[in-house]
């Protein structure tokens, strides 16, 4: 009973930890600090910057992530977000590409 209790509370921290890009974009409000992003959706995969009007802009890039864990286990997004002076300003999702496994059906039993 004890062990049951235990592998049960371990697989529910597990999965808990293991939010979709979407579900952790959605925490990413306006207004927050690079540093704030980083603690939400990990380590940036590329980035790019421009300088315009005296602003400096700066697109976070992080590609081929999984999209929603709710919706498919196999579908990837790219998850951009736009910052103004390091602040938050826009965020989005583009190319969700769907990487189903190529599962083959296995015959046990014969026809007569």
């Amino acid at each position: 009973m004890i062990l049951r209790t235990a592998t049960i509370i371990i697989l529910a921290a597990l999965l808990s930890a293991c939010a979709s890009g979407t579900q952790l974009l959605r925490q990413v409000d306006p207004g927050m600090s690079s540093a704030q992003v980083e603690q939400i959706m990990g380590k940036r995969d590329g980035f790019s910057s421009v300088e315009r009007d005296g602003h400096t802009y700066t697109l976070y890039q992080y590609i081929n992530r999984y999209c929603n864990w709710n919706q498919s286990m196999w579908d990837k997004c790219d998850f951009f977000i736009i910052f103004k002076d390091d602040r938050v300003i826009e965020t989005g999702v583009k190319d969700v590409r769907s990487a189903n496994p190529n599962m083959q059906f296995m015959y046990i039993f014969r026809q007569p």
